[in-house]
């Protein structure tokens, strides 16, 4: 018994012992460094909806030269865009170097 709560004591000075603390100075404190975090931008998210403005049309075109074409113009929408989710800052993680 005894011999195991002394493996538990080493154990726990050791364990102690290697952690690095690491102290910085903001104005004038000291301050222990817990941990170090990137920032990151999420960008806000939107639910988008095509409005139709004009619908795809035919043509016929006569040119300078005489000729007649049957051209197509395509359809003209608009986008309604509505906010899902605002965008946020994200702590990531980073080690400490």
């Amino acid at each position: 018994m005894r011999r195991a709560i002394l493996t538990l004591l080493f154990v726990a000075a050791a364990g102690s012992a290697s952690a690095e603390e690491r102290y910085i100075n903001i104005g004038n404190d000291r301050v222990k460094l817990l941990a170090c975090f990137n920032e990151v931008m999420v960008p806000a998210k939107y639910s988008v909806k095509k409005v139709l403005m004009e619908p795809a049309r035919q043509a016929y075109v006569k040119r300078s030269t005489g000729r007649v074409e049957l051209v197509e113009y395509p359809a003209v929408y608009r986008e309604e865009r509505t906010l899902v989710e605002a965008s946020y800052k994200l702590m990531k993680p980073i080690p400490c170097n």
